[in-house]
């Protein structure tokens, strides 16, 4: 970690100053989280005498990513001057938290009962090898070695004999019973020693050599002083999620529960911490531009210069118009995480929550819910799908925007998919998809010779083509929607372009796009509707004909 002295005053306090130095931890206590990284919170308590003193506590992961982090006293302590002290504390266990030291005595204590349980284990093995080795002598002893012994001693030994190889025998039957039993505790032990070390790694207690942040402080009686520590941190994120739930009807509405996915990855675990999200964004830019010289130039010698150094966006000027059009089309969508000039909302979690020290899937949080009136659409664009689509028309009459984000999209209790959500600023209005209506069922054909009709005609400056549509109802009531189709258009004076459609769209320029046309159905039960399209195209010998029907 780089060296950093924020103040040298600490140098010219007189030693005598110094009366004590604490050594406390610094958990996280609470976060403003932003879509980009998080606005992080340490409290640091000591009960600390009168006089002057240090409080040391640990540097985290993230804490000097954004320049020093500000620390804000509690009333009657008066701070001096704050030193990084790179690898101050050798043993880490001496900063743990109070959840660190307990389960840290956890596993210690259950290491001290899987020692004890494999000594006895041990103890029991050797009993068990005792009784092994009695029985192997015992059965080794021939009724030839017995031969020189009188009648009544030969009674005797072999009564010797099978008393011991009896209690020998039960002994060993009672050492494997008692080994039996203490492998299953020693395996209780184990699996309880694993969770509590899996219980410690999850509170991320610091480990080896620990860099500590030293802040001198004087107090003119005892007090337990508590230290804010307030710092940027970019290893953090935010963004809205939703369940979208659409009640059809004369009085449709949309319900929307409103969630969050927090996630962190700073390495180290935010345990019950104080939760605020924000769609500020701390991490942008405060400065305007500054916009330098640009001079023009003309002669040979300035044009090569400033052909070799054109940029792409200057190449991309030159291109012809349709190219542009091209590269509007593949734009980015608007995602989760956007910053909107001018807008900041926040929400304030009302209980602790738990993150996670490595992101992960992400914690979701319900923030609440709202319900929205809705109108309900049915769009079908025949050239590019198979089916219509019920679309829902509301207004956000809510005093706050809806954040963009990505919505699990319910239609009549049933589960249809995801599906993004863009902005919607208080009082906008906006159309929100839920999903395709199968008995809807769209076709569109290139007609050509094939079938009959007339189809392509192609000369060497002219192309006419047919083309048509159709849309039918399979369901058993009345349906009303909006039929959608992109008709060619022309912006140069040679290509000369006509265009007949029968019927006639209801309506041209759908949602200002010049040349798609827009057509009102009413289609009964079984219905089908048909559109046909011809187009003709006329331009000078030469130039290509660039055109997709």
């Amino acid at each position: 970690m780089r060296s950093l002295l924020w103040a040298t005053a600490l140098s010219t306090l007189p030693v005598a100053a110094l009366a004590e130095d604490f050594q406390v931890a610094a958990p996280v206590s609470a976060a403003t989280v932003y879509p980009q990284g998080a606005t992080v919170t340490r409290t640091v308590r000591a009960e600390v005498p009168a006089g002057a003193h240090r409080i040391l506590f640990p540097v985290r992961r993230g804490m000097l990513d954004y320049d020093p982090p500000r620390i804000l006293p509690s009333g009657g302590v008066s701070l001096g001057a704050t030193q990084l002290l790179t690898g101050y504390v050798t043993d880490a266990e001496t900063i743990y938290s109070e959840a660190q030291s307990a389960a840290q005595a956890a596993v210690e204590r259950l290491e001290d009962q899987v020692t004890g349980k494999s000594d006895e284990i041990a103890r029991a093995q050797v009993a068990l090898d005792g009784a092994n080795a009695r029985l192997a002598f015992l059965g080794s002893v021939k009724g030839g070695a017995l031969d020189a012994i009188d009648p009544e001693a030969l009674r005797t030994a072999a009564g010797l004999i099978g008393s011991e190889t009896a209690t020998a025998q039960l002994e060993k039957q009672q050492t494997e019973e008692e080994l039996r039993d203490l492998s299953e505790e020693m395996d209780v032990l184990r699996r309880a020693l694993a969770q509590a070390r899996a219980d410690l790694a999850r509170l991320t207690p610091p480990e080896g050599p620990v860099d500590m942040m030293a802040v001198s402080l004087e107090v003119d009686a005892p007090q337990e002083v508590v230290l804010e520590v307030v710092y940027l941190d970019g290893n953090a994120a935010w963004r809205p999620d939703y369940d979208l739930r659409l009640s059809r009807g004369d009085a449709a509405s949309v319900q929307i529960d409103r969630k969050a996915v927090v996630q962190q990855y700073t390495g180290e675990l935010w345990d019950e911490i104080e939760l605020e999200l924000s769609t500020a964004d701390p991490f942008a830019g405060i400065v305007p531009s500054d916009p330098q010289p640009n001079k023009a130039q003309i002669g040979n010698a300035a044009y090569k210069r400033a052909s070799a150094g054109a940029s792409y966006d200057t190449a991309r000027a030159a291109a012809p118009a349709m190219e542009d059009e091209v590269m509007v089309e593949e734009a980015m969508p608007i995602v989760a995480g956007l910053k909107v000039e001018g807008l900041a909302v926040s929400y304030d979690y009302p209980r602790k929550v738990t993150l996670a020290p490595d992101g992960g899937e992400g914690l979701q949080l319900a923030l609440d819910t709202v319900t929205l009136d809705a109108e309900e659409k049915i769009v079908a664009a025949p050239r590019f799908d198979q089916t219509a689509f019920l679309l829902a028309e509301l207004r956000n009459t809510l005093p706050e925007p809806i954040l963009p984000g990505q919505a699990s999209v319910y239609r009549d209790g049933v589960f249809i998919g995801r599906n993004a959500v863009p902005l919607i600023p208080a009082g906008a209005e906006e159309e929100l998809s839920f999903g395709p209506l199968e008995s809807l069922r769209l076709e569109w054909t290139l007609l050509n010779n094939d079938t009959g009709d007339k189809g392509i005609v192609s000369r060497s400056n002219t192309r006419e083509q047919a083309m048509e549509f159709t849309v039918e109802n399979l369901s058993d009531e009345q349906v009303e929607l909006t039929a959608i189709y992109a008709l060619p258009f022309s912006e140069q004076e040679d290509l000369e372009l006509d265009v007949r459609a029968r019927p006639a769209p209801t309506r041209e320029d759908y949602e200002k796009r010049r040349g798609v046309g827009e057509w009102d159905m009413e289609l009964a039960p079984g219905e089908k509707k048909l559109v046909r399209i011809d187009v003709t195209l006329d331009w000078p010998s030469g130039p290509e004909l660039i055109w997709r029907p």
